[in-house]
C-alpha cells in the first residue's frame, strides 16, 4: 500500500485576519503562508489551511464547514493553564475539563467563527 501520512487539516472561517491572530495566539501555529483568502500554519509538523469563502472553492464551501465540533484534537500537557490562556486570547471555553473513563480530561473550545476543538490531557497515574 506504501506510505500514507496525514497531509493538512483545512479549517474554514470567515475572517482570515482574526483567525490568524486566533491559531497563533492560542495555539502557537506558525504561518507559513499568508496569501486572503489562504492561509498555511504549521503546528509541530502537522499543516493546517486555514480558508475562507473563495470562488476555487465550491459554492457555499465554508457554510458547510465553519462551526461545529472538529474531528481531531489537541492534546496539552496541562489543560487548565492552557484553558485560561486560550481565553485571554480569545477562546470561548464551549465544555470546561471532565475526566474521562478513558483516562483523559477533555474540554472544548471554539475559534471566533464557532469552530469547536476538543483539547485533552492524559491523566499521569
Amino acid at each position: 500500500m506504501g506510505n500514507i501520512k496525514l497531509g493538512s487539516l483545512l479549517i474554514g472561517v470567515s475572517d482570515l485576519h482574526k483567525a490568524r491572530t486566533f491559531y497563533e495566539k492560542v495555539f502557537g501555529m506558525n504561518t507559513v503562508e499568508f496569501r486572503p483568502p489562504f492561509m498555511q500554519a504549521n503546528l509541530n509538523g502537522i499543516e493546517f489551511n486555514i480558508e475562507e469563502d473563495a470562488e476555487y472553492r465550491s459554492k457555499d464551501w465554508s457554510k458547510n464547514n465553519i462551526g461545529g465540533r472538529k474531528v481531531f484534537s489537541f492534546y496539552v500537557d496541562d489543560i487548565f493553564e492552557f484553558l485560561n490562556e486560550a481565553r485571554t486570547n480569545g477562546a470561548t471555553v464551549v465544555e470546561e475539563p471532565k475526566k474521562e473513563p478513558w483516562g483523559w480530561y477533555d474540554a472544548v473550545i471554539a475559534d471566533p467563527d464557532g469552530n469547536e476543538f476538543v483539547i485533552s490531557q492524559e491523566i499521569k497515574s
